[in-house]
């Protein structure tokens, strides 16, 4: 962990240095801008430190076990015992994010669930086992063959009944 200097800071400066750090937060507009104010605050260390103690709050939330925890995020017993600590005597910040990041991921979810169905469905209308190939691989040309002049008949009547 990064140390503190010893040398003393007038505690009115400091509040004024603290809002300032609120304040830069506030300010970004996108994601791209906190990632370089974050690149630029902090080190490549502390970086994934606030990154692992927020996934370690997360996974605690969601009732994951101090051993899970451990193994997955290669974390210490006495790391995930801080967080659950800071969880337990207050944490709110962290069950906000973790609410807000669960609102989020749902949205992406059911996104990308959207977007696989309408692949799925695309796919279907050409992977099926009617195609003119599926029928060349499993059957042979005789019986592709035969599927085209089906498919030439089938127009011609349809396209009569329609005249």
């Amino acid at each position: 962990m990064t140390k503190l200097s010893k040398l003393k800071l007038d505690p009115e400066d400091f509040g004024h240095y603290v809002n300032n750090l609120w304040s830069a937060f506030t300010l970004m507009d996108t994601k791209e801008d906190i990632r370089l104010l974050f690149r630029d605050l902090f080190t490549h260390t502390e970086y994934k430190m606030f990154a692992k103690r927020l996934e370690i709050a997360r996974r605690l939330i969601a009732g994951q076990t101090y051993e899970e925890i451990k193994k997955s995020l290669n974390v210490t017993a006495t790391t995930i015992s801080n967080v659950n600590n800071i969880l337990s005597e207050k944490g709110g910040g962290y069950r906000k994010v973790h609410d807000k990041l669960i609102i989020i991921e749902k949205s992406r979810q059911v996104a990308q669930d959207k977007r696989q169905n309408q692949l799925e469905r695309h796919g279907r209308k050409k992977l099926s086992s009617e195609t003119f190939v599926f029928d060349l691989a499993v059957e042979g040309f005789k019986a592709a063959s035969k599927k085209i002049q089906k498919t030439i008949k089938e127009k011609s009547v349809s396209h009569e009944l329609t005249l």
